[in-house]
């Protein structure tokens, strides 16, 4: 029987890759991994040492640092690995994270005799049949695809972003490797660590699946400009839907400056401090208005026009936010503003994201330790990300774990921070968040939502009466078969006696309920009495005031009971 947690193909190519992976684990100081991947290979790793001058410097290098060395020497696939994992401070420690966001996806470009028949694949001609010019040299290249400018038949300029030959075969040989390692490192971590390389590997793998996947990228970027479509400080990028397929994304050329180079900026006239206004209010309307977000707002996936104008680029990565997560965030913030961390503690508990294992008390320790820094701070100089950075290692202490999508919402935030105090010194995400928080509080009391919500609940509320005739008549049913079942998980065994009296005394009152509904239908149409004393009509009439009566006092024993 095939081990679960360790699926290897025995393939040629494999076994080359296992062995240069073993290499440079050693190479970095991993000799206890490289040990365990070659023992479960049945490979010999020989008996190698590492040489004194090299296990000097590996002690002078911290673990962070030679995980992201290790990474970059393994290639593509593991870079863009270190680079998802970066936007999950929930998953790793901060030191880890600030090592990882250093990774550089820049790889040499593809032979352009393969970049011409990628684009026959995909566009059913060669570059120069379809475009009236194409570049041979590539704008950029990365691991995953290389972008090259042209210009189409109707004189449009434009770049091609086509994905690399060969690359989606590479990934998914990729990805078997990554889920052998992850398995072993958890079984050696063991279950309490905070690390869980399994759970960061699977992401990873659904992640870059949806980013070589350019339909996808297509749609993500076509939602971006219909949101986008009124706000005269964004550009999205127009997509050109009939030179762009699957493996091929073809789209307006943007001739702008790139945010990070403020001479440039300031000497074409625009406004620094502008741009990092307009990039955290792209975020933010992001974030609250549409619930769908860029998961990596960093400077180089903006360009900036003229009237700084922001060009947002690359869609392929982005969030979907519930209304439960903005509610988290807006707990999270007033939380942070008015150093209470009971409101954090409530939303977290709303979000149902504490298990019974919690430890509320120490919870709360950490979180109020956290908040006295800030507390008698004002509002503008309050450290958001710092903030929250240190809110994820409370998170991963208690094993909290937080919805994906929300996290990378909190990084992205993190993130445009970043990118906006590095234009302006003097920038506040949070006095740009108050704003965004206090609509969505407005909105969520509206009476437009109150009156959504009433009717819902209504409705709820309705088809569980339209269903009480059925639904008595089954439970009647059972009891006649002997077939009436409950089954009961309780934690605490000295109240479940009290539990299941009440519970039978409930349900034996909905009974006799149902019941007397039932009989007063039936006598009611009928004409008669009863032994001369009283007609049936009546009967089902004290019958329907009987039920009534013990409905009521059903009814208000479970409100007074709080148990719903």
């Amino acid at each position: 029987m095939r081990n679960p947690v360790f699926r290897i193909k025995r393939t040629f190519t494999h076994l080359v890759r296992y062995r240069h992976i073993m290499g440079v684990l050693i190479k970095y100081g991993f000799e206890e991994v490289a040990g365990l991947f070659a023992r479960r290979l049945k490979v010999g790793i020989g008996s190698r040492s590492l040489p004194t001058a090299r296990m000097r410097n590996l002690a002078e290098t911290s673990l962070p640092q030679r995980v992201r060395l290790a990474a970059q020497e393994l290639g593509p696939t593991f870079i863009k690995l270190g680079q998802m994992l970066s936007t999950r401070p929930d998953l790793i420690p901060a030191e880890y994270v600030a090592e990882l966001e250093k990774l550089q996806d820049r790889v040499a470009s593809e032979k352009y005799e393969h970049i011409r028949n990628a684009v026959k694949q995909q566009l059913g001609a060669f570059p120069e049949e379809v475009f009236e010019t194409f570049e041979p040299v590539p704008l950029a290249a990365a691991s995953i695809a290389q972008v090259h400018r042209a210009r189409t038949k109707e004189g449009r300029e434009v770049v091609v972003k086509i994905r690399r030959p060969g690359i989606v075969k590479t990934i998914h040989t990729e990805m078997e490797i990554l889920q052998d390692i992850a398995g072993m490192v958890k079984a050696r971590l063991g279950r309490d660590n905070t690390i869980d390389p399994v759970r960061m590997v699977s992401e990873f793998s659904q992640a870059v699946t949806r980013e070589v996947d350019f339909a996808n990228e297509r749609r993500n970027q076509q939602r971006f400009i219909k949101n986008f479509a009124d706000d005269a400080a964004v550009h999205v990028p127009e997509v050109l839907e009939e030179y762009s397929t699957e493996g091929l994304l073809t789209m307006e050329f943007i001739d702008g400056i790139k945010p990070s180079d403020i001479d440039r900026l300031e000497a074409a006239g625009l406004n620094p401090k502008t741009i990092a206004s307009r990039g955290a209010n792209f975020v933010l309307k992001q974030v609250f208005d549409h619930g769908f977000f860029h998961t990596d707002p960093h400077p180089g996936n903006f360009l900036i026009l003229p009237d700084n104008v922001l060009a947002p680029l690359d869609f392929g990565q982005v969030g979907r936010l519930t209304l439960q997560d903005k509610l988290l965030l807006q707990y999270s913030v007033l939380s942070i503003v008015d150093g209470d961390a009971g409101k954090l503690i409530h939303g977290l508990e709303r979000a149902e994201m504490l298990g019974d294992e919690t430890d509320m008390v120490e919870l709360t320790r950490d979180l109020e330790e956290i908040l006295s820094a800030y507390h008698d701070l004002p509002l503008k100089d309050i450290p958001f990300g710092q903030a929250i950075s240190r809110g994820f290692d409370v998170i991963r202490r208690h094993h909290i774990e937080t919805p994906r999508d929300f996290t990378l919402m909190l990084k992205s935030l993190m993130t445009i921070e970043s990118f906006a105090t590095d234009l302006d010194t003097e920038f506040s995400i949070i006095d740009h968040l108050k704003p965004y928080a206090r609509k969505f509080t407005l909105e969520q009391v509206s009476p437009e939502n109150l009156f959504r919500q009433m009717r819902k609940a209504a409705r709820g509320a309705g088809e569980l009466a339209s269903r009480f005739p059925e639904d008595a008549a089954a439970i009647i049913g059972k009891f006649r078969r002997g077939n009436f079942k409950i089954h009961v998980y309780h934690d605490h065994l000295e109240e479940l006696e009290q539990t299941l009296d009440n519970s039978f005394n409930r349900m034996s009152f909905a009974v006799i309920i149902a019941a007397l509904l039932i009989a007063s239908s039936l006598l009611v149409p009928q004409t008669g009495d009863v032994l001369g004393l009283v007609s049936f009509q009546t009967l089902g009439i004290i019958g329907y005031l009987a039920a009534a009566i013990m409905g009521i006092w059903l009814l208000v024993s479970i409100i007074r009971s709080r148990r719903f």
